[in-house]
């Protein structure tokens, strides 16, 4: 046991000091990206992280945008009525049919993925935009909190590879709450 007059204040001091140095690692903890909520949509993401801004966030729309100027494309939230019996294939399916009858759309197939939200699946396709060539990917789901189909709409412009893009979007889909 140490003597009485080692607990003196500022040998408490001292000690509380280095403890807190060592608790804390000795270098600030850098803030975490601001997160997002829309209460019409009853829709929260976690964080965008540094890659995405908020563009609008009113109402019934919700569309974040590259952070980066250069990087051109839209993530729009989509929030459908509320329905018994939320059918996601037959949403993909609506999805599939409403890029075929765009002008040059070329549909590229969907694939089922498992989320935070459960069962999502994603759909992609092109077609022919005012600027150029389009592609769009949807990710679809189901409401966290209710009977409604989620979508996030992502359109950018058409290039060789989607890869980067849908994996962007996946990585936005699991901070959706």
């Amino acid at each position: 046991m140490l003597p009485p007059r080692f607990w003196s204040r500022p040998a408490l001091a001292a000690c509380l000091v280095v403890l807190f140095a060592l608790g804390s690692g000795c270098s600030p903890t850098p803030p975490l990206p601001a997160g997002i909520s829309n209460t019409t949509l009853d829709l929260s993401i976690g964080s965008l992280g540094d890659d995405w801004v908020v563009g609008t966030n009113q109402g019934l729309t919700l569309v974040i945008v590259p952070a980066d100027p250069e990087r051109h494309g839209t993530i729009e939230f989509v929030v459908g009525p509320e329905e018994v019996g939320v059918n996601l294939v037959a949403a993909v399916e609506a999805h599939r049919n409403e890029i075929e009858n765009r002008q040059d759309g070329a549909y590229s197939g969907a694939q089922e993925l498992t989320g935070p939200m459960g069962t999502a699946f994603y759909s992609r396709g092109r077609f022919m935009g005012a600027g150029g060539a389009v592609e769009e990917t949807r990710l679809l789901s189901i409401h966290p909190r209710s009977s409604r189909i989620v979508e996030l709409v992502y359109r950018y412009p058409a290039g060789d590879d989607s890869s980067i893009r849908v994996s962007e979007l996946i990585e936005l889909f699991a901070e959706v709450e």
